[in-house]
C-alpha cells in the first residue's frame, strides 16, 4: 500500500528564497558630482534627523543615503562616520505625515559595506 502526500512548504520555496536575498536589492540610491550637491539634495531628511546621508564613491562623487520607497513609507539609511552604513535609519509616512526611526535590517546578509544596490542618478 503506498500513499501520496505533498508538501506545501514546496510550493512557497521560490518565495522563501527570494526573500533571503539582499535586503539592499530594494533600495536606491542618487548619485552626486560634489558633497554639497549630495546635502542639498537630502537637506530635508537632515533636518528630521538622518546623519551622514553621504558617502564618497571609489570613483569619484558622491553616494546619497540608501531609499526605499513602499506603500506610502519611505524609509532612508544614511552611513556612519567612518563610511559604513548606519544601523538606524529615517522612516516618512506620506499617509500620516510623520517621520519616525527605524533599526536598519542587518539579517540575511542585509546592510553591510560590501553589499550592491541600485543606483539612480540626480
Amino acid at each position: 500500500m503506498s500513499k501520496t502526500f505533498t508538501l506545501p512548504l514546496l510550493a512557497a520555496l521560490p518565495a522563501l528564497l527570494a526573500s533571503c536575498g539582499n535586503d539592499l536589492d530594494r533600495y536606491s540610491r542618487g548619485q552626486y558630482t560634489t558633497y554639497e550637491q549630495c546635502l542639498n539634495a537630502n537637506r530635508s531628511v537632515i533636518q528630521r534627523g538622518l546623519t551622514n546621508p553621504c558617502q564618497k564613491r571609489s570613483g569619484g562623487g558622491y553616494y546619497g543615503p540608501y531609499v526605499f520607497i513602499a506603500g506610502g513609507l519611505t524609509r532612508y539609511v544614511g552611513y556612519t562616520s567612518a563610511g559604513g552604513l548606519s544601523g538606524r535609519g529615517l522612516t516618512y509616512d506620506s499617509k500620516k505625515g510623520t517621520y519616525g526611526s527605524f533599526k536598519a535590517p542587518v539579517s540575511r546578509g542585509g546592510f553591510t559595506s560590501s553589499s550592491r544596490a541600485r543606483s539612480s542618478s540626480s
